[in-house]
């Protein structure tokens, strides 16, 4: 079973994490800072704070706009539903802004028709690695006054115009969990590039405590699985527990969003976040895959132009992603629209021939629901987007098996009656 994503961990990373857990209290501080120095230095930000995860990353930079209770954020409606509920939790107003069809992320051109009196800020997130029209954002958010929050999360070391992702905003996020660009377990950062709002950041960083032993067992629990089952001969005894445990979360944030609008008041609040300061394990494990980042991007990116080049020959039945002359994209997942046919159809022939394709974000309907937010394009793409492998340790062998499944399995072309057997 091809593994849906993975992120290569050398035995130099395993060192570092179980060495992290026997250093005195007095190194860690000094080797998370510089962890983000290290960042702030490879993003050409002024500062960067080292945080357990990027929710808590999300959590420090709304907190540091010193927001009041109602005002409001513009969020893309087609992301992972964990931003909508950071911003509920600290009493701010959601206000989904519709994606961009052709790229998925948020469309800038319909950022007008959000803006009210109590708008402050809006997160463009930059989806599968693929960088948002920052440009055009930008112009926006200092037309109506906006902070912008960048959420780095898919995509460091992206570019838009030659320039890194999460270097266009006030601020930017960045997650190191599993699944993520590079990985140190768990694990987050916020960028700032506005002088003026680094006092506030430090001011809350110095105030959250120190992450427990159980989060350094959680840390460990994703790094030593992912460099154990990223072998796609072991992943198959674990891929349905993953698979639980995502959808777990997923409908942990969804029933946290749902109580935070009032609209379940039965139970409390899913611990989906945790704040805490960067443990030592996460610095240490992230040092190392900072400097192995742009070869993994690479190989993400020549993965993706070989599904493309051997996909682009399919029928309509298909969207693949599209890449603008002026971006890095990463492809930290390749995601692919299905314009014709079953989507579970196709997923279900990709995992027979031991290709493990999902379904992202396909809970997003109910948040709409929740919101009363229309969002056509987004709830097109939660019903109709899948994505396919795509991470440094796919062979050459890899892409085409999944480029020549995915093809077969694809509606039949009605001007031709056939398809061929092979793209080889």
């Amino acid at each position: 079973m091809i593994p849906r994503a993975a992120i290569p961990i050398g035995n130099e990373e395993i060192v570092a994490a179980f060495r992290s857990l026997f250093e005195g209290v007095e190194a860690v501080r000094d080797k998370v800072t510089t962890f983000e120095n290290d960042l702030a230095s490879y993003l050409g930000s002024k500062k960067v704070f080292g945080l357990n995860s990027g929710r808590t990353a999300l959590y420090t930079a709304l907190q540091a706009l010193n927001l009041k209770r109602g005002d409001e954020v513009i969020v893309p409606a087609y992301t992972c539903a964990i931003v909508v509920e950071v911003t509920l939790r600290l009493g701010l107003k959601p206000v989904l802004v519709d994606a961009d069809p052709a790229t998925y992320n948020i469309d800038p051109e319909l950022l007008p028709q959000a803006v009210s009196s109590r708008t402050k800020a809006v997160i463009p997130v930059h989806l599968f690695g693929q960088p948002c029209e920052m440009e055009r954002i930008a112009e926006m958010a200092a037309k109506y006054s906006l902070y912008i929050i960048e959420d780095v999360a898919q995509a460091l070391g992206a570019e838009y115009k030659k320039a890194k992702m999460g270097t266009f905003g006030d601020l930017a996020i960045f997650s190191f969990g599993p699944g993520k660009s590079m990985t140190s377990g768990e694990g987050g950062a916020l960028s700032i590039n506005d002088e003026e709002l680094v006092e506030k950041v430090t001011a809350i960083e110095s105030k959250l405590p120190n992450p427990d032993f159980s989060w350094f067992v959680h840390c460990l629990k994703n790094i030593v699985p992912m460099k154990v089952f990223s072998n796609p001969h072991y992943y198959a005894l674990i891929k349905r527990f993953l698979q639980e445990s995502l959808k777990k979360a997923d409908r942990a944030i969804l029933e946290n969003c749902q109580r935070l609008l009032g609209e379940d008041d039965q139970g409390h609040l899913s611990p989906t976040i945790a704040l805490a300061k960067m443990p030592l394990l996460s610095a240490e494990v992230a040092r190392i895959q900072l400097r192995k980042l742009d070869g993994f991007n690479q190989k993400r990116i020549r993965n993706a132009e070989v599904l493309t080049k051997l996909l682009d020959r399919s029928d309509n039945s298909i969207q693949l992603p599209r890449v603008s002359p002026d971006r890095k994209t990463t492809f930290t997942r390749y995601p692919i629209r299905m314009l014709k046919g079953s989507r579970d159809e196709v997923i279900r022939g990709l995992v027979e021939r031991g290709i493990d394709a999902g379904t992202p974000y396909d809970y997003l309907t109910d948040l709409y629901r929740s919101l009363r937010a229309k969002a056509p394009n987004a709830a097109t793409l939660a019903n109709s987007l899948l994505t396919v492998p795509n991470h440094p340790l796919l062979k050459p062998s890899d892409t085409v098996k999944i480029a020549e499944t995915l093809f077969n399995k694809l509606p039949r072309n009605r001007n031709t009656g056939t398809r061929q057997k092979s793209l080889r």
